[in-house]
């Protein structure tokens, strides 16, 4: 890939990705998500093209590169995004992975298990006499682990159409 890729940024407020980004922001900052980790992955749901370096992601959203590379690099870790090159262009792009919203699912709901996990050797350690919030605790993530594992598992074979890239 050589040459400069087309620079789309939200700087008209009357773009329907500009709203998109902006909107999932505020939602991912009511949940408790850093706004800007967030607004970077509704830009990856929406930009053209669908792969973004860093600087294509800083100048689209005015972020600054330090918060661009915190928030790819949080969403790589978590499995939703994917770092991409191509030969003969020495930029490392950033996509939504062909599985990343499975991905980050199944990395999420698997995290209950282990927390539960770690509340029944919390129990086991505390003997007779374990606190209610920690059984509250390890009741609530079994919950979950029951009411998310059977439905990921009927995602693989039911997903109805081809992700793509």
């Amino acid at each position: 890939m050589t040459g400069a890729l087309p620079m789309r940024t939200i700087a008209d407020p009357g773009d329907w990705r500009a709203t998109f980004v902006e909107q999932v922001g505020l939602v991912g900052d009511d949940v408790g998500l850093p706004r800007t980790l967030v607004r970077v992955l509704g830009w990856l749901v929406v930009c053209e093209p669908p792969y973004q370096s860093a600087q294509q992601i800083q100048a689209g959203l005015r972020l600054s590169a330090g918060s661009v590379s915190a928030a790819v690099n949080a969403l790589a870790r978590g499995g939703l995004v994917e770092r991409v090159a191509f030969p003969g262009d020495r930029h490392t792009y950033y996509r939504i992975g062909p599985d990343g919203w499975k991905d980050l699912m199944t990395q999420r709901f698997r995290a209950f298990g282990e927390i539960r996990r770690m509340a029944d050797r919390a129990m086991a350690a505390a003997g007779e006499r374990p606190d209610h919030r920690l059984e509250d605790m390890r009741n609530f993530y079994r919950w979950c682990e029951e009411l998310f594992t059977d439905p990921m598992d009927r995602s693989s074979a039911s997903a109805g159409r081809e992700v793509r890239s």
